[in-house]
């Protein structure tokens, strides 16, 4: 199978010099000059063979595209490995081509960005048979998803006039993923609640009576009606009965990066203090889901990793933060709110990030009707706060 797609320029002089080669071999049969007959022969064949060579030069020519997925943060430093297995004619003196995107970077400081991609060109020779890999080392450079973008082979002619393009067909499988920067977020405390509830808090001050956890030694500080008798006739010592400590938890994240129809400025901000948040509740135990206003073709169609908890919620939280594309396709804040609030399991605190519109004000407000607690996410010059969001009757009716 071919994986290339090729194309053969010509320098306007190798067509004058099959013009010139062709009157030279007609010439030697009227002159009876077989010196000049032998030349013109040899350059004819020469110009065929090369011809003949470019049409099927990199025709069995293959790269291993094996589906691979780097997870770095910024300034870690990986490689693009590109493994090639010839089985056709031999490549010679070639050069291999490799455009990438910014969000990683060449360690040659060298190498200048050129309209958000950087351009590899590496000398490229294979014989029939041989195979080759070429390693591109890179340092992250920026959250995002880099990709090899376009790979091309040129081959040149023989005598420097004209070369072959081979253009790679298919998209390379090679990702890097690179996480988002934290920065620092003001005010975390405020989301360990002291409130009731039912999720499973070490340090809350109140329990679930349904939910034993346990018991331990009687102390004369417990009250009688926790004294379990059955654990106390078995052990032959007063048992206290211990039971979970529960609070009210789980937050919504909500972020508008949007103003009006672009992005905003503050979307890197936003992202950076979304992933500080992500790192404080895989490390406390609470639970969360998170929404971004960036459309994607799915059922939910916008960004969105629904409730949940622990180290694989949080890496699915992080990966989604790093695709966010801030040339992607905006969706109405306000239509997000709308669909959180009729299709997703709303939870018990919602934090919204971003400019507040307008249009979203009622939806705000009903979604705290519903008995949401709203909070706001305040960022600016790379650090966030967490303050209480409040509805004033003009924002409402607005």
């Amino acid at each position: 199978m071919n994986m290339w797609r090729k194309e053969i320029l010509e320098d306007q002089y190798l067509s004058v010099s099959t013009i010139i080669a062709t009157i030279l071999l007609l010439a030697s049969f009227y002159f009876k000059l077989t010196v000049v007959f032998f030349t013109a022969v040899f350059i004819l064949l020469l110009i065929y063979a090369n011809m003949l060579y470019l049409k099927r030069v990199g025709d069995k020519l293959i790269l291993i595209n094996e589906k691979t997925r780097t997870k770095l943060f910024t300034n870690d430093r990986g490689e693009w490995l590109l493994t090639f297995e010839n089985r056709g004619l031999p490549v010679m003196n070639g050069e291999l081509r490799i455009f990438y995107n910014d969000v990683v970077s060449p360690e040659d400081k060298r190498i200048e960005e050129r309209q958000a991609n950087y351009e590899m060109n590496i000398p490229f020779s294979i014989n029939y048979k041989q195979r080759k890999e070429i390693r591109l080392p890179f340092i992250a450079n920026k959250r995002g998803l880099a990709k090899i973008r376009k790979i091309e082979l040129h081959i040149p002619h023989f005598f420097g006039l004209g070369e072959a393009i081979l253009q790679y067909k298919y998209l390379t499988k090679q990702e890097v993923l690179v996480y988002p920067v934290t920065i620092p977020v003001m005010n975390k405390k405020i989301m360990n609640s002291n409130r009731p509830g039912d999720s499973q808090a070490s340090q809350s001050l109140f329990e679930d009576h349904l939910s034993p956890a346990g018991t331990r030694n009687y102390v004369y500080s417990d009250s009688f009606n926790r004294i379990h008798w059955k654990a106390s006739a078995r052990n032959q010592q007063l048992q206290t009965k211990i039971y979970d400590h529960t609070a009210e938890k789980g937050w919504n994240i909500s972020l508008n990066i949007s103003v009006s129809h672009s992005v905003s400025k503050q979307m890197e901000e936003l992202i950076s203090s979304a992933a500080e948040l992500a790192y404080f509740f895989q490390k406390n135990d609470i639970s969360y889901s998170i929404c971004v206003n960036l459309r994607v073709n799915s059922s939910t169609p916008f960004l969105y990793i629904p409730f949940g908890k622990g180290k694989e919620h949080l890496q699915k939280v992080l990966e989604m933060l790093a695709v966010a594309d801030r040339h992607g396709s905006i969706y109405p804040y306000d239509k997000m709110l709308s669909f959180y609030a009729r299709h997703l399991p709303r939870q018990p605190y919602f934090l919204h990030g971003g400019q507040k519109q307008p249009k979203a004000q009622n939806l705000l407000d009903k979604i705290q009707k519903n008995g949401a607690s709203l909070f706001q996410l305040h960022t600016n010059n790379q650090t966030a706060t967490i303050g209480q969001l409040s509805l004033t009757v003009k924002d409402v009716h607005a």
